[in-house]
């Protein structure tokens, strides 16, 4: 099954010790190739690498955003009071009253504004425990983000289908127009071999007719075009991540296409040519967004 490019997938979900809401959202765009883009709280950025590795085991192209959200700040700033600091403050203040008969008294206020009486410090927490209990919801945003792009790379793959048949059926037209052409160019050269009022060299006239006949054969390319038909046909159906093969499938099949135009020679030949590149540019354009 070939999946889509494009989709979205989210989850919510909560742990415990500390309590945290997480909300993950996953987003994915088109890409030539698997580019990942992760917003995740500070304290998630060691981990990055392990949310890439859990997106690269499932997807491999396209342009991937994951954006996860929590209702908190994870590490709690703590304020701590330092008591030998207090202590030789207050004895300070106690001296000078009794020395000096200072008058006031010492509120909280004035306490809090003495330089360094309060240090602030970053409360410890596990981060990695509370990273591992994530997991289960960015893996569940992932699974429905999967769900989505085999969704929409299935009704893609019906469209191609549909196009590849209207190619197969064409392709079987023109191969039993051949010898319909070759037998209108055969009795066309006879209507003009007749018409000669002069001697006619058979010999310079039959190896013209022989390079003529070599230069608009196009069965080899009726052959490839259908060989390189069945070949996508395989890869749509058992490769789970055929875009890039695909796009290069089609370049050769738009090339035997031309050269089969130009060969053609053939009015119904060519405009059975026409529908075939028409075909080919609409396969392209839904390949593009097939993983």
């Amino acid at each position: 099954m070939a999946f889509s490019m494009t989709g979205i997938g989210r989850a919510s979900g909560e742990v415990s010790k500390p309590s945290i809401k997480f909300d993950v959202e996953i987003k994915s765009y088109n890409h030539r190739f698997l580019d990942i883009s992760l917003k995740v709280p500070t304290c998630f950025l060691p981990y990055e690498n392990e949310i890439r590795k859990m997106l690269q085991g499932v997807i491999t192209r396209g342009h991937v955003i994951v954006v996860i959200q929590m209702d908190r700040e994870l590490l709690g700033t703590k304020f701590e009071i330092d008591n030998t600091l207090l202590s030789a403050y207050l004895s300070l203040a106690k001296e000078l009253k009794k020395r000096k008969q200072a008058k006031g008294t010492i509120d909280a206020n004035t306490l809090l504004s003495v330089p360094g009486l309060i240090k602030m410090s970053q409360s410890q927490i596990d981060t990695y425990k509370i990273f591992e209990n994530l997991k289960p919801i960015l893996k569940k945003a992932l699974d429905e983000l999967m769900l989505m792009k085999e969704k929409e790379g299935g009704s893609t793959v019906k469209d191609i289908k549909k196009s590849l048949k209207i190619i197969e059926k064409l392709i079987t037209d023109i191969k039993e127009m051949i010898p319909v052409r070759n037998e209108f160019y055969k009795n066309r050269l006879s209507e003009i071999q007749k018409d000669f009022k002069t001697n006619l060299d058979k010999d310079r006239f039959y190896q013209e007719l022989l390079y003529v006949s070599d230069r608009t054969d196009v069965t080899e390319e009726s052959e490839r075009l259908q060989g390189h038909l069945a070949m996508f046909n395989e890869s749509l159906v058992k490769d789970p991540h055929p875009g890039r093969r695909m796009n290069f499938i089609l370049q050769e099949m738009q090339r035997e296409a031309n050269t089969l135009s130009v060969k053609a020679n053939y009015l119904k030949i060519s405009e059975a040519v026409v529908v075939v590149k028409e075909e080919i540019e609409k396969i392209r354009e839904q390949v593009q967004n097939i993983e």
